[in-house]
């Protein structure tokens, strides 16, 4: 089944997600850093938007499962689980994506799903993105209640960083699993794993600038491995030279929508 066509949530009632807007409010964070505008929320921080509300969805698919050839290597059976590493979760976008693709998958291997994020977002601002996509898969009450949990101890006790939530898959009994570490990028990357498939999604470079920093990048190396493949939306020429230089062969490609390029690459 195409990823588009995953509009309604009737297989997914059973694992706790829901094409709904939920009702849930978070009474204590601070929102003067972020705004909604036509229903999109902006970082005041980095003056850049979450998502696109005009294809944010397809985007996100061609962007990251399209340039990393994730629906090639999940229905070749040629390894029996996967890695993915993401670099700013956001409002959680990109995971929701990767999973409905993957639910609707008939035998598909299982998937870690490793973000992080220096600022998470209030639970109010997270359901926007249920409004943005109607039909879509997204955030339910159950999910939000983890998210909020996991931020409460992290406020307490920076040490007490991660999310962890797990899907299991209708027919296979794989599973899919997110793990959303709350904090500073260059701590946080310390905790990942040797990833397959990295998402490079910060804020655009010169706006978030440490997200693309040359230690960031480096600690991407540092946990890839020999055709780990990674895609972003950024074709900024010192980024391509920078990874080029860590050991990846860089692509240049066709940018989503109105978007000139994109880049992609492997770990050689």
């Amino acid at each position: 089944m195409d990823l588009d066509s995953v509009s309604q949530p009737f297989a997914f009632c059973d694992i706790g997600l829901s094409a709904s807007p939920i009702s849930f409010m978070d009474q204590n964070r601070n929102q003067t850093e972020i705004e909604l505008k036509e229903g999109v929320p902006i970082s005041l921080i980095f003056g850049d938007v979450y998502f696109s509300k005009e294809g944010g969805w397809e985007e996100s698919k061609y962007v990251f499962l399209e340039g990393n050839r994730i629906p090639d290597f999940l229905t070749s059976g040629s390894k029996n689980h996967y890695k993915i590493g993401e670099l700013g979760f956001g409002t959680g976008l990109n995971f929701f994506v990767t999973l409905a693709f993957w639910y609707n998958l008939p035998n598909p291997p299982p998937i870690h799903f490793y973000s992080l994020e220096g600022f998470p977002l209030p639970i109010e601002i997270l359901q926007s993105l249920n409004l943005s996509f109607p039909g879509k898969p997204l955030w339910t009450e159950n999910l939000l209640k983890g998210y909020q949990k996991t931020f409460d101890q992290w406020i307490k006790n920076p040490l007490d960083r991660i999310w962890k939530t797990e899907t299991l898959h209708p027919l296979s009994q794989s599973k899919f699993t997110l793990e959303v570490l709350f904090g500073d990028v260059s701590e946080c990357l310390d905790y990942f794993p040797s990833i397959d498939f990295w998402y490079l999604d910060g804020f655009s470079p010169k706006k978030n600038p440490m997200m693309w920093s040359e230690e960031t990048l480096s600690k991407i190396k540092t946990h890839s491995q020999v055709g780990t493949r990674l895609a972003t939306f950024t074709a900024a020429g010192f980024i391509r030279r920078t990874l080029e230089g860590l050991g990846f062969m860089i692509q240049k490609q066709k940018g989503f929508g109105k978007k000139r390029e994109m880049i992609t690459g492997v770990f050689l």
